[in-house]
């Protein structure tokens, strides 16, 4: 039946469900009507158990990159409960970064807000309910504000108050994974737990809650046993989503948390804030056939296989067995691959130490040139000290000297794409033209041949691991843009020369210039709600206009794939 006639009556239609899009509906008498006939249909996707994997998430249609699974609000959200001890913390009423010793503070509880006025303070749903138990407490902090105030504990005792004031939301919380099996009393991560949040909401708060419920012969708290308080921070841990737009949120959704981990995952989401909380919406990132499990990814695409591993143990208790994680190459890109120390005929053997068995946490590495291996605890040695002076060096605000002589000094020991390279060229492509660097007039011909060479490396390094820009497309966003950056200074260097678009070479980099623009836009189209994203679009939009005019003004035709002057 065509979408433009009704899905109940076949009548002239222009109303589509909201959901799909895929049916319409000549009115919502009639979207009703249908309801129980499309509802299966509707969602593209249906719950199912797995003996290995729990409850996930599998198509029940074949679904295309852009096509809509799902949309839903959180059943809670709060401030991201990172340990801090300085520094700024989210404001417990918007979860805007604030400066706790600058801050105004709560009425209610003395907790830094963001300022007396902020619509969360006096909301129910986040900061007004919580408030009430927050300011039991009378005392009051001037100093050590970060260990008296502590937003890392707030989103556990939001989850603690929806027993009473919403029972369902709050047992579907505690259906969600928690390992509490893996969280005994004798690992570190319990007695963190226990510390930082149990010991702390009962000490400050909860014990003095229970003595006013005895006083006043009403309960507030049915149950706030340290059991359910480790079982909260176990699912908050395993399955909450991190939100870090205009505020730093964590939030946990309904149905989004049963979305399976996978290095390639095959969809992509997006958040939005509104008056109900940070809508998610999940599209499908890649083609998802029907049976295909739909997945996320619980880590950073930008890590290499031992590292991405280890954090799926220590944060979501299993070990990733994905195509990627599989692969000794990871897809071609050797993002882990280490230069071979061995020689040949006393010269350097020019090979590449990759894991025998990837999987295996304690595999040898070989070389695929010489017979020389390596232990995997000399790997990770070697890569652990090399992260560490990566992590030193990009946070002392580097030159691009200090990063130039980081890189060649990495590369005697890693393969040019290993992730540690990876994220020092990442920097450099952007210092090359920008303050802490060098401006674009100051920068030889040479080096801005090397700057684009370096980005088309690593746009085609970030496409093998995440082709549908659903993971890394701010990366991505950032070097189409200096790619087109490099290419625009040669080109008008160039030009003032005289050597104009007759020549192969220009003609080349003009285009190359317009599809980096477009392609820039084209992946970073779902980033308007961060502010990284939106001052990244804005710069490219400016580029893209100062293009435009170039290509006027030099009455350049670029149209139909060729590069010639009017």
């Amino acid at each position: 039946m065509p979408e433009t006639t009704c899905a109940e009556c076949g009548q002239p239609a222009d109303l589509k469900c909201s959901a799909c899009k895929l049916v319409a509906y000549c009115g919502k008498e009639h979207q009703k009507k249908h309801w129980k006939e499309h509802k299966s249909f509707c969602r593209p996707f249906e719950v199912v158990e797995n003996s290995q994997k729990g409850k996930c998430l599998v198509a029940t249609r074949d679904l295309q990159p852009g096509d809509l699974i799902l949309t839903e609000y959180p059943l809670i959200y709060g401030p991201r409960p990172h340990v801090v001890e300085e520094g700024p913390v989210p404001c417990p009423g918007c979860c805007r970064l604030i400066i706790p010793e600058e801050a105004a503070r709560c009425e209610g509880c003395d907790f830094p807000i963001c300022n007396p006025e902020c619509p969360g303070l006096k909301d129910m749903e986040l900061h007004g309910h919580e408030c009430k138990i927050l300011g039991l407490r009378d005392i009051r902090a001037i100093n050590g504000l970060h260990d008296f105030y502590r937003q890392d504990t707030l989103l556990a005792l939001r989850c603690l108050l929806l027993q009473n004031r919403h029972p369902k939301k709050f047992a579907q919380l505690l259906e969600m994974e928690s390992h509490q099996d893996k969280r005994g009393e004798d690992t570190e991560v319990y007695k963190d737990i226990q510390t930082r949040i149990v010991d702390y909401l009962h000490d400050n708060f909860l014990d003095a809650l229970r003595i006013l419920e005895g006083k006043s012969g009403q309960q507030v708290l049915n149950d706030v046993s340290k059991e359910t308080m480790h079982k909260i921070c176990g699912i908050i841990d395993v399955n909450a989503l991190e939100i870090n737009q205009d505020a730093e949120v964590t939030a946990l959704y309904p149905t989004a948390y049963l979305m399976e981990h996978d290095c390639l995952c095959n969809t992509t989401h997006i958040f939005e804030n509104s008056a109900k909380g940070y809508a998610i919406t999940i599209r499908a990132a890649l083609p998802v056939l029907k049976g295909d499990h739909l997945s996320t990814m619980y880590t950073h695409a930008l890590w290499g296989t031992q590292a991405r591993r280890e954090h799926l143990r220590e944060t979501k208790y299993f070990s990733c067995k994905c195509t990627r994680c599989a692969d000794p190459t990871e897809l071609g890109t050797y993002l882990s691959g280490l230069r071979c120390i061995g020689t040949q005929d006393d010269e350097p053997c020019g090979g590449i130490q990759l894991p025998i068995d990837p999987l295996d946490d304690n595999t040898e590495w070989a070389c695929n040139k010489c017979d020389v291996k390596l232990t995997n605890q000399e790997v990770c040695f070697l890569v652990n000290q090399i992260g560490e002076e990566v992590d030193n060096v990009q946070l002392s605000n580097p030159t691009v000297r200090e990063l130039d002589s980081l890189l060649i000094k990495m590369l005697n020991f890693v393969h040019p794409n290993h992730y540690h390279a990876y994220s020092v060229k990442h920097s450099l492509v952007q210092l090359y033209g920008y303050q802490q660097g060098y401006m674009p007039n100051q920068l030889s011909d040479d080096i801005l041949v090397r700057k684009a060479t370096m980005c088309r490396e690593l746009i085609d390094v970030t496409k093998k691991i995440d082709p549908a820009n659903g993971r890394l497309p701010l990366y991505s966003g950032v070097l189409f843009h200096e790619l087109y950056l490099a290419n625009m200074v040669l080109i008008k260097r160039k030009w003032d020369l005289g050597i104009k678009t007759k020549v192969k070479s220009i003609n080349l980099m003009l285009q190359e210039c317009q599809y980096s623009l477009k392609q820039a836009l084209k992946i970073l189209q779902n980033e308007y709600n961060s502010p990284a994203g939106k001052k990244l679009i804005s710069l490219v939009e400016g580029s893209s206009n100062e293009f435009e005019k170039f290509i006027t003004r030099n009455k350049i035709n670029l149209s139909g794939g060729s590069t010639t002057e009017k």
